[in-house]
């Protein structure tokens, strides 16, 4: 289970570190069902990044 936690973790801070994780607290994202969030996450960033894409798959 640590394991996973440690992947869990350094997933987050790869998909920190190319933004595709954003913030909005004042102005939620609209997301296309009609929900709003704070947290926004672009995982096709992932695509212009292969070496997190592997981490990504190789991890889980």
């Amino acid at each position: 289970m640590a394991d996973l936690k440690n992947v869990a973790d350094e997933v987050a801070k790869k998909l920190l570190d190319i933004q595709a994780v954003q913030f909005s607290f004042h102005q939620p994202f609209n997301w296309s069902s009609g929900w709003k969030s704070p947290i926004y996450c672009d995982s096709r960033l992932t695509l212009s990044y292969p070496e997190i894409r592997t981490f990504i798959k190789d991890g889980f």
